[in-house]
């Protein structure tokens, strides 16, 4: 690469030596002529930063990992700050580089609206970035992108289906626009959304003993001997990071102490499956449970106790990064999911 005197980087193009000149401009400050950032450089940057590798992120834009370190030196010197740092065989984003990334990052989705905005089409060229925990994503997720698609029918939209642990993992990395979990997230730094209310049930198959021997249904039943044999009892519980999993075990923790968990298991469904077809008692969203309980395959087992039934209620939540950018898709989607719901919802 060639590289120009100091002198000859401050002189404007047309003047000659000796000819008075206007004062440089401070670094950084806009209009400065030593910032020379790319949109090529803010792609190469938040790509290495989203895959973690370089290797990767000249998979994803289809350039050479040279063209992409390339990208990144230039853009290191352009901006004055080193932006990864070896660790290992890879890279590890600098403090600077996680400080740069959602500026960066609206640049180049903002430059990828410019088609649609010069051709005056809605939604063109969109894309939304969407994760959903497992009960939310095959519960309620399929009616408010139908919705939403309606509004904005030329965007493009991914849906991550996950645990809430996860979720938000991604989130605080950027490579979500929103998340849509449930219970109590732990989530500092992250703006959170109320969205919905949804109870668990614990659930078993119609003929398990605890179910003839206690009985069924969502009221409450606090008796020592049904608390001892739930204690007793083998669960079949969801996979740590579970919104649903957590809930539960606060839920019973006054009541049962540590559950014996006998399996656990990763996907809603293959969970009730499991409860339908063994001696296990596990639970679960209502809302994920409704076609089980309605066809008679499952049952629902009493809360025990007024305080562990409230406890099964919890939250369903929209979480997203404050300074992450926020596309008209993004807003779209908030408004259709935060605001009235329909009446067949309601």
């Amino acid at each position: 690469m060639i590289r120009k005197t100091a002198a000859a980087r401050r002189r404007p193009a047309g003047r000659t030596p000796g000819e008075a000149s206007d004062p440089p401009a401070a670094p950084g400050r806009i209009g400065s002529p030593r910032l020379r950032v790319s949109l090529r450089q803010l792609e190469a940057f938040c790509t290495v930063v989203l895959t973690g590798s370089v290797s990767g992120a000249a998979r994803r834009l289809a350039r050479t990992q040279s063209a992409v370190s390339a990208a990144i030196a230039e853009l290191e010197t352009a901006i004055g700050a080193t932006l990864f740092e070896r660790a290992g065989r890879g890279l590890r984003p600098t403090e600077a580089a996680h400080r740069l990334l959602p500026r960066a990052l609206e640049v180049v989705e903002r430059a990828e609206e410019l088609p649609a905005v010069a051709a005056g089409v809605p939604g063109d060229m969109e894309r939304l970035r969407l994760g959903a925990s497992r009960t939310i994503g095959p519960c309620l997720m399929p009616e408010l992108l139908g919705r939403f698609v309606a509004k904005r029918p030329q965007a493009a939209v991914e849906l991550s289906v996950a645990n809430t642990a996860e979720l938000l993992a991604r989130l605080d990395r950027l490579e979500l626009d929103l998340a849509f979990v449930e219970g109590d997230v732990p989530a500092p730094g992250l703006a959170m959304d109320a969205w919905r209310l949804d109870a668990l049930c614990l659930l078993a198959r119609t003929d398990h003993p605890l179910a003839v021997r206690f009985g069924t249904g969502p009221r409450p039943l606090a008796s020592i001997a049904y608390a001892r044999a739930l204690a007793q009892a083998s669960w079949a519980l969801r996979e740590p990071g579970s919104g649903t999993r957590e809930t539960f075990l606060r839920a019973m923790a006054p009541t049962l102490g540590a559950p014996r968990i006998g399996i656990t298991v990763d996907d809603p469904s293959a969970l009730l499956g499991l409860l339908a077809a063994g001696d296990w008692i596990g639970c679960a969203s209502r809302l994920a449970a409704a076609d089980a309980l309605a066809s008679g395959t499952l049952c629902e087992l009493r809360p025990p106790g007024a305080e562990a039934a409230r406890a099964l209620v919890r939250r369903f939540w929209v979480v997203r990064r404050p300074d992450r950018y926020r596309s008209v898709a993004v807003d779209t989607l908030l408004a259709l999911a935060l605001g009235p719901r329909p009446r067949d919802e309601a």
